[in-house]
């Protein structure tokens, strides 16, 4: 019987979709931090590192749940 013979990218591909977090498990925070980023970054068209974009993305998501958690709710 023959073999699927997959190229590197697709292995890869397959990898890292099997270890993808369901978006609802994902803090809000953390997703728009994330296109906050994305969209810096485009706009000033640099590309850091993998490292370096994981920090900055942390960092914003920080700064976004400190100002939520000072944000009072006004139920009608």
């Amino acid at each position: 019987m023959a073999k699927n013979v997959r190229s590197p990218a697709e292995s890869k591909r397959k990898r890292q979709r099997s270890r993808s977090i369901p978006l609802e498990q994902v803090s809000p925070a953390v997703l728009t931090a994330t296109r906050d980023v994305a969209y810096t970054l485009e706009q000033l068209a640099i590309m850091p590192g993998p490292e370096d974009v994981l920090k900055a993305v942390l960092d914003r998501a920080e700064h976004l749940e400190e100002q939520a958690s000072g944000i009072t709710l006004f139920e009608d």
